[in-house]
């Protein structure tokens, strides 16, 4: 990632980082962390399953750091697999809330986009923050805006699901505008009516707000 050779390990040290801390954060669903270690012992768990997809995608990203470091770049076959790990990742955490048992607002396909898509969406804005030349590539705010879109259409059609089992859709509906405003701003971005430079920045803020909105609306059916 990256053409500056000194910097292209930063990329998979940030995503190594933004790993853990959701890591760090998986035992409390149990509620008893301590548990964590005798879930670990049920590989059919689904806290399980999210514990060992996590564990393979940090032990990719941790040689992509030290690859790249040593290097300068990391092959490209690495980069793939990693990015297949970050999919199951993604895939494995939403079939995880699909599955629970008594709660309507989470078991619909709708939870699927609602995480691939909006990982995919964050994901692209913050490349720009380790290759600032990305700000001024049409392709790349072209293919970022896009995801952008994809992730508004997953978080709506999950705000209208919620609706219809009698959840509370809210803040679905306003993560949904903040990715909104990122998708405008890369397009803006494209067209030359906003400094690419501002634009990609205020993109990534508004990405990583959108979801984790919706995302904590999307929690919060836990609590009904």
């Amino acid at each position: 990632m990256g053409k500056d050779p000194k910097k292209a390990w930063l990329f998979p040290l940030v995503c190594g980082i933004l790993l853990a801390v959701g890591l760090v954060g998986l035992p409390l669903h149990l509620g008893r962390p301590e548990r964590m270690l005798i879930a670990l012992t049920q590989p059919g768990a689904m806290i399980a399953q999210e514990a060992y997809w996590s564990m393979a995608f940090g032990v990719i990203l941790i040689v992509d750091v030290v690859v790249s470091k040593v290097k300068g770049s990391a092959p490209r076959t690495l980069h793939i697999v990693g990015a297949i790990a970050a999919l199951g990742l993604t895939f494995v955490m939403a079939n995880a809330y699909f599955v629970s048992a008594g709660i309507p607002a989470w078991a619909s396909w709708q939870t699927f986009l609602l995480f691939i898509l909006g990982n995919l969406a964050m994901g692209a804005a913050l490349l720009t923050l380790f290759e600032p030349s990305l700000a001024k590539n049409g392709t790349y705010l072209i293919t970022a805006a896009a995801l952008g879109v994809l992730a508004i259409v997953a978080i709506a059609l999950e705000a209208v699901h919620f609706a219809g089992v009698g959840a509370n859709m809210i803040l679905l509906a306003i993560g949904a505008v903040v990715v909104a405003a990122a998708a405008m701003l890369q397009s803006m971005a494209k067209s030359g009516k906003m400094a690419p430079k501002t634009a990609a920045l205020v993109a990534l803020a508004c990405a990583f707000i959108g979801v984790a909105l919706a995302r904590y609306g999307f929690y919060a059916a836990y609590a009904l």
